[in-house]
């Protein structure tokens, strides 16, 4: 009886625990500020457009100097206090390299406003005081990031930074936190910075996922970095509420690239490269084919690929901590069949689009023509720049806009400019129109050397389908030795020029950087001299040290002198002395005791 009565207290207190176990292993929904969506888009010629967009936000906080922000969710934690300490109110930063194929592929992603320049490049609104200050802290706030995303940024000084006037405007007002203040927008570039794996995994950590979970699980530096075109931005900006007095950071990640598929399915496929065979011979029928002529086009007419055969992986879950899931578009005409792959069962959408949960996904896509995709956005503008002239004194540079609108395009084009390069103002032309018709305004900061870049912004009003050329001269400066990079015979590289297109419509684009020559000193000479002068004074000393310390004797007597000279005879000789004065001494002891007996 005693155990029944101790078995029914227990019963009650054991249904409790299970209650309570099961409310605390039940899955909770954790909501932070968090998305992440991935956007799938087939170009001509077998390309694929891929883009990789992570938004994050941090905790609101009250508008005030003192204000700190204590819990970050989803926000990058290492990222909040630099922008706190440098009073960053935005930050713009891209890292890309590639070739964009405008002609083919249309306009850049997002009408360019999240693409920049090959190498690195980082613009950013700050708060404070004067120009001065604000300089000191970009200054701090370059050097902060370098370390953030293992890049060169520390070598940004005074010689490569702007202040820009229209070119990077920003189009939401940025609040003050102190009245007294005024804000301060600072660019520079490194146009031959390398991009590799080491400024991607930052990028990684700074998710919330860490690319252990959800689209970000897809990224390999080794298939993004091997692309045709790759651009890695990060954009910050600082949201305010003026009802509620709180301000919060709004950052936007993306990863945009453009893969070869061809090439990454011969990767698969073929890890050592062998030659096609001719029935995998795609022949371009604009020219004449027969058995013993073809000529071979790189596309194929019919593909099947998947995300795991571009990249590597497969996407594990999606993204359990944001908002909503994580969603992944394809964006083609209806004959391109996609499906969402998972544990072996294929799924489909009408509009292509697909939410991830839990389990490892695929995305196959395969159709029988790619020569039809989804019509591209044509550029509004195209512009190139180039070296002009020869010689090692002088130079010129040669930009050429072309305006494919029918209407009237307002554009401002930012140049900056080393300041080894001293530009003619009063030598500029412009082909294709007259100049006061096309030319509006022109800011115009000389150069100061080793302090400052040559800073130029050129309003200009393109006509209607219209082609202009804009020229100008300069002057190549002499450098310091020790201001020669390592490989200074390869050049120095120019940082691309900057189009924007503010009407009729809004757009972004720069040219490929420049790569300058300069008058390069010999630098072998220093090691030509050194060895040289110790050929010279090794030849002198010897000859000297032979006149003093060695004689000249006949032919005949060469052989006694070098017997004499021989430490072997000489030893032997003293043995011999030696020996004889050892035996006169014993001699002359015989005889005094043979006298004395």
């Amino acid at each position: 009886m005693l155990w029944r009565s101790v078995l029914n207290l227990l019963l009650p207190l054991s249904a409790v625990c299970e209650e309570l176990n099961s409310a605390a292993y039940e899955p909770r929904a954790i909501e932070y500020p968090y998305e992440e969506t991935l956007d799938i888009t087939p170009l001509p010629k077998n390309h694929l457009f891929t883009s990789f967009q992570f938004k994050l936000e941090s905790e609101e906080t009250e508008i005030s100097p003192s204000s700190h922000v204590a819990s970050y969710k989803a926000f990058p934690k290492s990222l909040a206090p630099i922008l706190k300490t440098t009073n960053t109110r935005e930050l713009h930063l891209r890292f890309g390299q590639g070739w964009w194929d405008s002609e083919h592929w249309g306009q850049l992603p997002n009408h360019g406003e999240t693409a920049g320049g090959s190498g690195v490049e980082v613009w950013a609104v700050i708060e404070s005081s004067d120009s001065a200050h604000a300089f000191k802290e970009w200054l701090k706030l370059v050097n902060l990031l370098s370390g953030l995303f293992c890049a060169s940024l520390n070598f940004i000084t005074e010689e490569n930074t702007v202040f820009p006037l229209r070119s990077f405007l920003p189009k939401d007002d940025i609040p003050l936190f102190d009245q007294s203040n005024g804000l301060f927008l600072l660019r520079a570039a490194l146009p031959s910075e390398p991009v590799c794996t080491e400024n991607l995994t930052p990028f990684v950590k700074f998710l919330p996922t860490r690319g252990k979970e959800g689209l970000a699980s897809l990224l390999d530096g080794h298939r993004i970095f091997e692309s045709e075109w790759h651009m890695i931005s990060i954009d910050v900006e600082t949201v305010c509420d003026e009802e509620h007095s709180t301000c919060k950071y709004s950052m936007q990640q993306k990863v945009d690239a453009v893969v070869d598929v061809q090439r990454a399915l011969r990767r698969v496929s073929n890890p050592i490269p062998k030659p096609v065979t001719g029935d995998e011979l795609v022949c371009d029928s604009k020219k004449p084919i027969d058995a013993f002529q073809c000529f071979a086009i790189n596309q194929k007419t019919k593909t099947k690929f998947s995300l795991n055969e571009i990249f590597g992986r497969t996407i594990k879950n999606g993204s359990h901590l944001g908002r909503k899931q994580s969603k992944v578009c394809v964006h083609a005409l209806p004959h391109w069949n996609v499906f969402l792959v998972n544990n072996g069962d294929l799924f489909g959408t009408g509009d292509n689009c697909f939410d991830l949960d839990t389990g490892n996904y695929n995305i196959l896509i395969k159709t029988d023509n790619t020569f039809e995709v989804m019509p591209v956005s044509p550029v509004p503008v195209l512009v190139s720049r180039s070296m002009t002239g020869y010689g090692l004194d002088k130079g010129g540079l040669r930009t050429v806009f072309q305006n494919n609108l029918d209407v009237e395009a307002q554009i401002i084009y930012l140049e900056t400019l080393p300041w080894f390069m001293r530009i003619y103002l009063q030598s500029l032309t412009i082909t294709g129109a007259e100049k006061d018709e096309v030319i509006k305004s022109i800011y115009y900061q000389p150069e100061i050397d080793r302090q400052r870049p040559t800073h130029l912004e050129f309003e200009i009003v393109l006509p209607p389908n219209s082609t202009i050329t804009m020229a100008y001269q300069f002057d190549k400066s002499l450098l310091l030795i020790a201001e020669y990079p390592p490989d200074a015979n390869h050049g120095f590289s120019v940082e691309p020029g900057m189009v924007r297109v503010f009407e009729p419509l809004d757009y972004q684009v720069r040219t490929s950087p420049d790569l300058l020559t300069l008058p390069t000193p010999d630098f072998s000479m220093p090691y030509n001299v050194i060895i040289f002068t110790a050929t010279v004074m090794s030849l002198t000393f010897g000859t000297v040290f032979n006149l003093l310390f060695k004689r000249t004797v006949p032919e005949k007597d060469a052989d006694l002198v070098s017997a004499e000279l021989d430490p072997k005879v000489k030893i032997k000789a003293k043995i011999q002395n030696l020996k004889q004065r050892i035996r006169s001494i014993l001699h002359k002891d015989t005889s005094t005791n043979e006298g004395k007996s």
